[in-house]
């Protein structure tokens, strides 16, 4: 792929994701911000700017997934990194709740995120038992 995932770190306190840790990762990662806000500043049809646009966040997101799933991690940060996510998911959960409550209206999205939600862990509990 394009970006190396030894240009990258980890985020860990701030959200999901990498950071540059040395020079090459910023300069990838200004490669792909700086001609979105080029495309955007451009007087350019709309069209060619949506479809530009959604095929350079796409090759973005494919070599994301490609730095993310290669990024070393020990079985410490692993073990952090589950539990982070794991509160994360239980606090999206709550405040899906506290929404439909206030709302009080039947929401397909909302219930179905709920639901998807309860479903993946259930899922991924079912597969780890056993191994």
């Amino acid at each position: 792929m394009i970006g190396n995932p030894k240009w990258f770190s980890v985020r860990k306190y701030t959200g999901w994701g990498f950071v540059p840790n040395c020079w090459q990762g910023l300069i990838y990662t200004i490669v792909f911000v700086i001609p979105l806000i080029i495309i955007d500043s451009v007087s350019l049809n709309k069209d060619f700017k949506n479809i530009f646009t959604a095929i350079w966040v796409g090759i973005f997101l494919i070599d994301f997934i490609h730095i993310m799933s290669h990024l070393k991690k020990d079985e410490r940060e692993r073990l952090h990194e589950a539990i982070a996510d794991r509160n994360a998911l239980w606090f999206m959960i709550f405040a899906l709740l506290i929404w439909a409550f206030i709302k009080q209206t039947f929401d397909p999205i909302l219930i179905c995120t709920i639901v998807g939600a309860m479903v993946v862990k259930s899922a991924t509990h079912f597969y780890l038992r056993d191994k």
